[in-house]
């Protein structure tokens, strides 16, 4: 039995560090796919619904995360989308817990139960919530303020990478900046802000803080910082205006989702332990975000044996790498077929920097589909 203290851990992760355009590109999303997804701060979940497949199963081993999906949800199908943004806390409110009570009837109990818990979540807005966020908040966007507050502000008015790529490289770029970045991201600080035991966090890039340091350098002279919604959040510890939201909360997504018939089925599970009870070749899709980070290498090699087995075939897999360098193990490389080329475009492409990508599309084997389905191979995404 899962204990009350548990049950009710706070949230993690409330907002997208993931760059859902590169989740779209990827897997190539059809009306008939059955979808599996790890729900995280639900952000990328709901992207995928902008393309209305017939199911996504949304997987998590924290309760909140997948309560926090069902809010998020909700509130895009109920509300304007004015007050969505103001609910959730891109814009202000004066009573968010008001708007809380018109979505009760739309959730499951233990959601309802979970947010009465978490009153302040709801009243300051549930996207800046979480742990990984609240960090940014209250303590790197303060700090890069004050020290580099008229220099952020000129790298945010630039309108061409050539004088983005001077205000860095003249007014942030430097010894401080780079002791900030490699110190603020070093292992012990990423232990901290997970603050759970039961993640196995594996590093196989040398240095975590030299690594994001080498990245962020990349979409720092690379990405114009004005149109991306991680980077805004990062040095603002908000979004600053509509124009630089995730994916999911665009206007023109809103509505997509709005729209979808998909059957959105929010699951709190150990993720390989779910597959487990699925039988063979019963999804199209599996969207795994940066489960590598999470796991050590003998878990992953687990974790992929069921994805295959339960991939149908021409099934498309994303997941991404941060510090880990997880890779399929040689006993799954006749049967899955890595795309090298969208892998290294969206390693340059990708506004959540941190990542690098790992894609795959499965191979036919022989062997019966589950639900009838024709073993007919899907066309790769581009």
């Amino acid at each position: 039995m899962t204990s009350s203290k548990k049950r009710h851990r706070p949230l993690l992760y409330s907002t997208c560090d993931e760059d859902s355009r590169s989740e779209a590109r990827a897997m190539g999303i059809t009306e008939g796919d059955d979808v599996l997804s790890v729900t995280g701060s639900a952000c990328r979940t709901l992207s995928l619904l902008v393309n209305n497949p017939r199911s996504v199963t949304s997987v998590d081993s924290s309760a909140g995360q997948n309560h926090l999906l069902e809010l998020k949800l909700a509130a895009i199908r109920h509300f304007s989308y004015d007050t969505l943004l103001e609910f959730l806390g891109v814009d202000h409110s004066s009573d968010r817990l008001a708007l809380f009570e018109e979505l009760v009837p739309a959730l499951s109990p233990g959601a309802v139960g979970y947010f009465r818990h978490y009153r302040r979540a709801v009243r300051n807005g549930v996207i800046l919530a979480g742990r990984h966020e609240r960090l940014y908040r209250g303590i790197v966007a303060p700090v890069l303020r004050v020290l580099y507050g008229s220099a952020i502000r000129e790298l945010f008015a630039a309108r061409d990478l050539d004088r983005q790529r001077s205000v860095y490289r003249q007014r942030i770029d430097g010894p401080l900046w780079r002791s900030l970045v490699r110190n603020g991201f070093s292992e012990r600080a990423l232990r901290l802000v997970l603050n759970d035991h039961s993640y196995n966090v594996v590093v196989d890039v040398g240095h975590c803080g030299e690594y994001v340091l080498d990245r962020l350098d990349h979409t720092l002279t690379n990405h114009l910082v004005s149109d991306n919604d991680w980077v805004s959040f990062m040095f603002h510890g908000r979004y600053p205006d509509r124009e630089v939201l995730p994916h999911y909360l665009r206007r023109e997504n809103v509505t997509a989702i709005r729209a979808a018939t998909t059957l959105v089925t929010p699951v709190h599970a150990d993720l390989t332990g779910y597959l487990r009870g699925l039988p063979d070749r019963s999804l199209d899709k599996f969207s795994l975000s940066d489960v590598t980070s999470c796991i050590d290498h003998g878990q992953f090699t687990t974790l992929m044996s069921e994805v295959v087995r339960t991939a149908r075939p021409g099934a498309r897999i994303c997941y991404r790498n941060c510090f880990a360098r997880h890779r399929p193990g040689p006993e799954l490389l006749d049967t899955l077929e890595r795309d090298d080329e969208l892998c290294a475009a969206l390693d340059f492409d990708d506004y959540a920097f941190v990542y690098v990508f790992e894609i795959f599309s499965v191979r036919d084997r022989a062997g019966p589909v589950a639900d009838g389905q024709e073993a007919v191979a899907c066309e790769p995404a581009t």
